[in-house]
């Protein structure tokens, strides 16, 4: 299954790239923005089985930058399809799917490489915002984003459909991302990079948290 994805994607993947860096008109964002859409053409397609095109994977980018340069309030660029809107961010983190996605991410890239990749492109922070929020320098960040994004080319893509075997921290991390991103809560994200913090600890202080605010509204 995901192997027939990919080999769709790689077919693509040109045209694909050509749509991405007409929309941003900048190779750096063009980059972002293809991982995005694999990801998000990935879960879509997983979560509903569809035809797979040009104008499918197109129209994911489109509406992905859209809502990017809304937030950004950055000049748009035409680019003429029929195609549906993919969706919201939203929908994307709150997708039983994206599990899988972040399965594979904990089990293959390394705790820096997870939490830059995440941040840069599912949660479309820029590289100086990266650098504030981890206290790395911009260089380090583009430097480490970059070996993220080829452990994802090379290994996350052809192994997301495999059955993986999380200890109980890598598992507590991947519920701990979760809430992050569906709560935009990209200050969660980044404080997971620290060495000296308790996973577990963490965890249940989310938890807690989450739990208070449920008593709040039901009062």
């Amino acid at each position: 299954m995901n192997q027939k994805f990919n080999k769709v994607w790689e077919d693509y993947s040109s045209s694909t790239w050509k749509a991405c860096l007409h929309f941003t008109n900048n190779p750096h964002d063009a980059e972002d923005l293809m991982q995005t859409t694999w990801i998000k053409a990935y879960i879509g397609w997983r979560k509903k089985p569809k035809s797979l095109s040009k104008a499918y994977f197109t129209a994911i980018a489109k509406n992905t930058w859209i809502d990017e340069i809304r937030k950004r309030k950055l000049p748009t660029v035409p680019y003429e399809d029929n195609c549906q809107q993919f969706g919201s961010s939203t929908e994307l983190m709150t997708s039983l799917n994206f599990t899988h996605v972040l399965n594979t991410l904990v089990t293959r890239l390394t705790i820096n490489q997870q939490i830059l990749f995440l941040l840069s492109d599912v949660c479309r922070c820029s590289l100086k915002e990266i650098a504030f929020l981890t206290n790395m320098r911009v260089g380090a960040v583009k430097a480490a984003l970059f070996r993220a994004r080829q452990k994802v080319i090379n290994e996350v893509r052809d192994n997301i459909e495999e059955a993986h075997s999380l200890d109980e921290e890598e598992a507590l991390r991947v519920q701990l991302y979760s809430q992050a991103l569906q709560n935009e809560d990209i200050q969660l994200i980044a404080s997971l990079l620290t060495d000296n913090v308790s996973i577990p600890a963490l965890y249940v202080q989310q938890q807690q948290g989450n739990s208070s605010i449920d008593c709040k509204m039901a009062a």
